[in-house]
């Protein structure tokens, strides 16, 4: 079974607490699981209008705005899926943040130590077979 994972992890400053610790702060907040990416993607872009709501887009020094980043199936590289957005040009906000859809898959613990057991098995053969 596969579900898709969407989550929103900041990375931000408190003062620190004690003097071993840095005050750099990360908390991961999950928007939901949803059973097909479109659905992800639904939500995720939901979340991210929240954020333009309260910061405003990057302005380049041309004097143009960043352009609204949004996951999508096939807006990424290459035509993939958008899976990760970054405020980086993007948005101006004092802390960052990494949008993530993320792939979960269920299994059997002893049935997938099987398939990458096997999977292993394969590359080494490949890889000694390419050697000569």
């Amino acid at each position: 079974m596969i579900k898709e994972l969407v989550t929103i992890e900041f990375r931000y400053r408190d003062a620190p607490i004690g003097e071993f610790d840095s005050g750099h702060l990360t908390k991961t907040i999950t928007i939901g699981v949803f059973d097909t990416l479109e659905q992800a993607i639904i939500e995720g872009n939901k979340a991210l209008e929240v954020f333009e709501k309260n910061f405003e887009l990057h302005r380049f020094t041309n004097g143009s705005n960043a352009k609204k980043y949004r996951f999508g199936k096939n807006n990424g590289c290459f035509g993939s899926a958008t899976r990760l957005v970054t405020p980086f040009a993007y948005l101006r906000t004092p802390f960052d943040f990494y949008a993530k859809i993320t792939k979960l898959t269920y299994g059997d613990v002893e049935q997938t130590i099987v398939e990458v057991l096997e999977s292993n098995k394969r590359y080494l053969e490949f890889k000694n077979s390419n050697q000569d």
